[in-house]
């Protein structure tokens, strides 16, 4: 992460935020909420990476959170840029990385931000693995087992991400040998796409 933090930092001189979402909790999302409206809410962008997040329950509130639009501006006597409302939503543009190793809610997520196109995807296509899932422990109490349980069924009456691959906008592979060397290049794809 602070690889990515600094390789972000370095590309952009400092105007794009980088925010890595490891998981789909309250921990990753109070991280998301307290970089972006803490140390980054003067950056000019927001660049979200979901890679190899195995998922939770967190899609409606990172979604509600990134598609924040102002609708009011405050300007102290003297004073301009002093931010405005909504104060509690990221209100510039984002994107988000998102590759193979998404699932669950990690698919649900990205599904959500192209849907309400909120800003664009980046990376590889997600498996279509967005089914909400129950967890059971056996009775050894070692053993772990999944049961699909929801389904997310649009208002056409057909299911939107269960079975149902995820393409980017932005279709970047990190070529193996590169990625050996430090480079990332969908991070450094979305640096690009966020300074335009």
């Amino acid at each position: 992460v602070k690889r990515c933090e600094h390789i972000v930092d370095s590309i952009s001189n400092g105007t794009v935020a980088y925010v890595h979402v490891a998981g789909m909790d309250s921990q990753s999302f109070r991280h998301l909420y307290d970089k972006a409206l803490g140390k980054y809410n003067t950056r000019k962008a927001l660049i979200v990476d979901t890679r190899f997040n195995g998922g939770g329950w967190l899609h409606d509130d990172l979604a509600t959170f990134l598609s924040g639009k102002s609708y009011m501006l405050f300007e102290p006597r003297g004073q301009k840029n002093m931010g405005g409302e909504p104060l509690a939503k990221w209100q510039k543009p984002s994107c988000v990385i998102m590759n193979e190793g998404n699932y669950s809610d990690a698919h649900l997520f990205p599904y959500m931000y192209k849907a309400l196109e909120i800003g664009k995807l980046i990376g590889m296509p997600v498996a279509g693995t967005g089914t909400a899932v129950w967890w059971e422990m056996m009775i050894d109490g070692h053993t772990v087992f999944g049961i699909p349980q929801i389904g997310m069924r649009g208002v056409k009456d057909n299911f939107l991400v269960e079975n149902h691959e995820l393409q980017p906008d932005i279709l970047v592979e990190n070529e193996y040998g590169k990625y050996l060397k430090g480079i990332d290049q969908q991070l450094e794809t979305a640096v690009r796409e966020m300074m335009k």
